[in-house]
């Protein structure tokens, strides 16, 4: 997982960051109210920031990992940040351990 370390990022680089479709980061970004990328004025071109990119990490487990509707997300976004945050590492840890007993296991 790849951490932000630009002020400023382009939705392609975030879409890559992330593994996420772009259309995908531009429809969370009208259903959901608390993910609002910068934009210049008049213009359509989004930057996203260290803290957006934290923001769409855990809207992706959400959606993804735990296949929660786009309501639930809203909910838990404005209710128990702390326990999504720490859900989410647990998530990144276990899949690290897994990757290292698939490495052992190829060893053997």
């Amino acid at each position: 997982m790849q951490e932000p370390d630009k002020l400023y990022y382009k939705i392609s680089e975030v879409s890559e960051m992330l593994n996420i479709p772009a259309y995908t980061l531009r429809f969370w970004e009208k259903e959901i109210p608390q993910l609002k990328p910068h934009k210049k004025e008049g213009k359509t071109r989004r930057f996203y920031t260290a803290d957006d990119i934290t923001l769409l990490r855990q809207i992706k487990y959400m959606r993804e990992d735990l296949n929660l509707p786009i309501e639930l997300v809203i909910s838990r976004l404005n209710n128990n940040k702390t326990d999504l945050e720490r859900q989410q590492q647990l998530l990144h840890t276990l899949e690290s351990i897994r990757e290292e007993l698939s490495e052992i296991k190829k060893q053997l």
